[in-house]
């Protein structure tokens, strides 16, 4: 693993988007669809139970986490959607062996994981996003705990197929 992308980048990343036009938002998009379309697909296929608000966080979220990468990390060969889904299989398996901790002991084992992860700071904003409540969101654009558990799996699925697709 190269470079760890740092907390004060990925907070440029954050801000930088918050100011962006529909315009400028499409561009990027467009631009993960031609450097990686299976990534891209993978985020706009959130499951059917999620809301219209779930899915387009999830889809921001993606987005800020590829941006950053994108700007800060390594150059990435081409993903495919079977990587993708082999990863997803693993992070499963993870978090069935989480469901029966203690919260304490959730918490210790995430703790551990950042430890080790190859690029701690970036999986911490994905936690960090999706376990603050927002008190100024509306009641309709609320993310359910459920979703929040599933939005962190597709993020962690996201970004570990960046990290295993880093160029050598």
């Amino acid at each position: 693993m190269g470079t760890i992308i740092q907390p004060e980048q990925i907070e440029e990343i954050w801000k930088s988007m918050i100011m962006l036009d529909e315009e400028e938002s499409v561009s990027i998009v467009d631009t993960l669809e031609q450097e990686q379309p299976a990534l891209l697909e993978y985020l706009m296929t959130p499951p059917e139970e999620f809301t219209e608000p779930e899915a387009e966080n999830l889809m921001y979220a993606g987005i800020v986490v590829w941006r950053t990468f994108d700007k800060y990390g390594p150059e990435l060969r081409l993903i495919t959607e079977e990587e993708i889904f082999e990863i997803e299989d693993a992070n499963i398996e993870v978090m069935e062996k989480l469901e029966g901790e203690s919260a304490g002991d959730g918490i210790a084992m995430i703790e551990r994981m950042l430890d080790s992860y190859p690029q701690p700071h970036v999986l911490a904003s994905i936690a960090e996003i999706l376990l603050v409540e927002d008190d100024e969101v509306e009641p309709d654009e609320d993310i359910s705990d459920q979703a929040r558990g599933t939005m962190m799996l597709i993020l962690k699925t996201f970004l570990d197929a960046m990290i295993n697709a880093e160029k050598k």
